[in-house]
């Protein structure tokens, strides 16, 4: 049908709010089971993304709420095992998390503390859970507009923005091109510099194959 990158698979284990969505088993068979789902769409030429980083986004449903979520070393292990099996890219969810990864009181998806230091050993495409998520837009009462800007500065290369109602909040045309100006004005007065865009774009742009010259 044409498709080229998968949201999948699940790199988590502790799941209490969608049975079925995450892979059963010992650790060492829910490596093998990422490794091998990695593979699989890799043979089919398919980008494979590892999600939620940095873990916990199962524990409690972000579509509906904030909340914390402790991390343990197990997490992050099990997405470094998906990048050294070669995943294309890592989704970030939304828990505000504690523990072995501390997000300093804001959703992951918008915490450089998060993002920075997954950047220093994957240069793959890092991509945002969907932002019209309650477990995201309560950060962001009134001023949910410049949520582009604070996910760009965090570290995302792909922000995924849902202009369908199967959230209790969803964007629509108007509403994103009005964030994507944002962005526009940001970079203007030098709140975000034309690096950072840069670098995202070669990202994309590599991962769809091109070749780039810098």
């Amino acid at each position: 049908m044409g498709f080229n990158l998968d949201f999948s698979p699940v790199a988590e284990t502790r799941n209490t709010v969608w049975p079925g969505r995450s892979f059963s088993g010992s650790t060492n068979e829910v490596e093998l089971k990422v490794k091998a789902y990695i593979e699989g769409l890799h043979k089919k030429g398919i980008l494979a993304t590892a999600k939620h980083y940095p873990g916990g986004s199962m524990v409690k449903n972000p579509h509906y709420r904030k909340y914390k979520t402790e991390i343990f070393d197990e997490d992050i292990a099990l997405f470094d095992h998906a990048i050294n099996s070669s995943v294309d890219a890592i989704m970030i969810g939304h828990p505000v998390a504690y523990g072995a990864v501390d997000s300093n009181s804001k959703p992951s998806s918008v915490s450089e503390e998060v993002i920075f230091p997954l950047r220093e050993r994957f240069d793959g495409l890092i991509i945002s859970d969907a932002i019209t998520m309650i477990g995201l837009r309560v950060q962001y009462l009134g001023r949910f507009d410049k949520i582009y800007i604070d996910l760009i500065k965090a570290g995302n290369d792909l922000i995924l923005d849902l202009p369908l109602r199967i959230f209790p909040f969803s964007s629509n045309g108007r509403k994103i091109e009005k964030r994507v100006q944002n962005v526009i004005r940001a970079v203007e007065r030098g709140e975000i510099t034309e690096k950072r865009i840069d670098e995202s774009v070669i990202r994309i742009l590599r991962a769809k194959g091109y070749e780039v010259l810098i």
